[in-house]
């Protein structure tokens, strides 16, 4: 059996580097008063008019409704786990007076793409596209301040599908894992979004001296490596 030639590792790099999550604009406001005892995590707003998905009606509803949950969840599960207590409250819950920060902002474009192209083509066609506009307040003062801003953009759609595979040896292994990464899309999108909030936040308390340098959960910044 022929063997293969090795997949050059800068194929790597630039296919990895465009399949994911970035963080943009990190803008400072104020400096918090305290230590947060605990991070919420609001569910964030969803206007219809961003959602570009195959569906209408009360499926369209029950997708938005899910897709501000789950990163709500996702972002406070992931908190707990990297920062400290932290927990996910729905848009419409009162916010709590307390030693808290509150992690709120809304969904600016959510693009479902083409779960076929993606499949079949890859390298950016019928890619997925999730951006996100966060804002981080301190709750502990008399009225809630806006310690910082940021944005997350991103999408899934670098590796090759299926037809390059068949035409170009290489790219034949890359071609049975985009079978099974590419095709959730904006579920994988939303994990990447939570992980990028959760890193920015790590670095405002590392900044802050709440948070020692050891567990700094780094941000992938927009146009950087890695």
């Amino acid at each position: 059996m022929r063997k293969l030639p090795p997949i050059p590792g800068i194929l790597f790099l630039l296919l990895g580097g465009c399949a994911s999550v970035s963080v943009d604009r990190v803008e400072r406001a104020v400096s918090p008063a305290v230590r947060p005892d605990c991070i919420y995590v609001q569910e964030f707003v969803a206007p219809r008019n961003v959602f570009r998905v195959d569906r209408r009606g009360v499926s369209l509803e029950e997708f938005r409704a899910t897709m501000v949950r789950q990163l709500a969840v996702a972002t406070a599960a992931r908190i707990t786990k990297r920062i400290g207590p932290a927990q996910a409250i729905p848009r419409t819950a009162a916010v709590p007076e307390a030693r808290a920060w509150l992690v709120t902002g809304r969904f600016v474009r959510v693009n479902q793409g083409s779960r076929a192209l993606r499949t079949a083509v890859g390298f950016g066609l019928g890619g997925t596209k999730l951006e996100t506009e966060v804002s981080v307040y301190d709750l502990s003062t008399r009225k809630p301040r806006e310690i910082f801003r940021f944005v997350t953009t991103g999408g899934s759609n670098a590796m090759p599908g299926v037809a390059p595979g068949a035409v170009v040896p290489n790219l034949w292994l890359l071609s049975l894992d985009t079978l099974i990464k590419m095709g959730p899309g904006l579920s994988v999108d939303m994990i990447r979004t939570s992980r990028e909030i959760v890193a920015v936040l790590s670095e405002c308390m590392a900044q802050e001296g709440f948070l020692p340098p050891k567990k700094i959960y780094r941000a992938k910044k927009l146009g950087k490596w890695p």
